[in-house]
């Protein structure tokens, strides 16, 4: 006869509390355990979106000569607005430009008080949909027969800032590589962590099993219980390192973004679901693995 998994959790739930002290010492360890992953896989999260800002900052800036024929302007900038790589081209006027320069320089009027009418040249800003093309981009724009009709040398007016942008790419990879190998690393030191304190517990309790196998219990009939057990301390584990998770952040991203205002220091909520069914999963991968390993020992004849 079909035993209905309502006996199964049921027979867990009173486990769980008959030995609520290896319960208790369990739960406290994988609450510990994925409270320091939560932590650090929202730092990864914190930190990759600082560095993404970064990168959607990087730009092309081509400096137009004074007298460049209206036609050919137009025809440069549809060409790059062609380009699927390109996501916007503005066009910065002479006048735009001035004003430009007033705006940043006005605590140094004297800088603007030393011009003599207005030397700055209108120009284009080339934003990409993916920063990381802009060499390729860069490269697309110097091959275009109308861009030598608009500028004087392709060197000096096509402004991409090369050595700071690679360097910047480069940073920001080695940063993002360090997080994940650091999250993964702590995850599986987590996963060893918590499947032997889960078969600590199951060690205090060899007798049991002992004693069902004595009384002619299967080996599914014997392991169910202590699988649903494992899944049960590891998920009342996750669920409390979500919620102090989400509870710590609601406080202190705040508190960073008042005080770090040059950051985009920010967490989705599409982050904070993919944290909380990280732990989840987690959990149960680790209850039924650290479980079904323990049981597995003393169920061999």
């Amino acid at each position: 006869m079909a035993i209905s998994p309502g006996y199964f959790i049921g027979e867990a739930w009173s486990s769980f509390r008959r030995n609520w002290v290896m319960s208790l010492v369990a739960v406290t360890i994988i609450y510990i355990s994925l409270l320091l992953v939560g932590t650090f896989f929202l730092t990864g999260a914190i930190v990759n979106r600082i560095a993404t800002s970064f990168e959607q900052k990087v730009s092309i800036s081509i400096f137009m000569k004074d007298g460049a024929a209206p036609a050919d302007v137009q025809a440069l900038q549809g060409d790059m607005q062609k380009d699927p790589r390109v996501d916007s081209v503005s066009y910065v006027s002479k006048t735009q430009a001035l004003e430009r320069f007033k705006e940043r320089t006005k605590n140094s009027p004297q800088l603007v008080e030393q011009l003599r009418g207005n030397p700055l040249p209108a120009s284009f800003e080339v934003k990409l949909k993916d920063p990381r093309q802009v060499a390729a981009v860069v490269k697309t724009i110097k091959a275009d027969p109308a861009l030598a009709k608009v500028i004087k040398n392709a060197e000096e007016d096509v402004h991409w800032g090369q050595t700071i942008v690679e360097n910047l790419f480069a940073a920001t990879g080695i940063v993002r590589l360090f997080v994940l190998v650091f999250v993964i690393l702590l995850l599986v030191v987590s996963l060893v962590l918590i499947g032997n304190t889960i078969r600590l517990a199951i060690y205090s309790r060899r007798k049991e099993i002992g004693i069902m196998r004595l009384v002619g219990a299967s080996n599914g009939f014997i392991r169910t219980p202590f699988l649903f057990e494992g899944v049960f301390q590891s998920v009342v584990g996750a669920l409390l390192a979500s919620g102090t998770l989400l509870a710590a952040q609601a406080f202190l991203v705040p508190w960073l973004q008042r005080n770090l205002r040059f950051l985009p220091v920010s967490i989705s909520g599409t982050t904070l679901a993919q944290l909380t069914g990280l732990l989840l999963l987690s959990a149960v991968v680790i209850g039924l693995a650290g479980s079904g390993a323990a049981v597995r020992r003393y169920l061999k004849v």
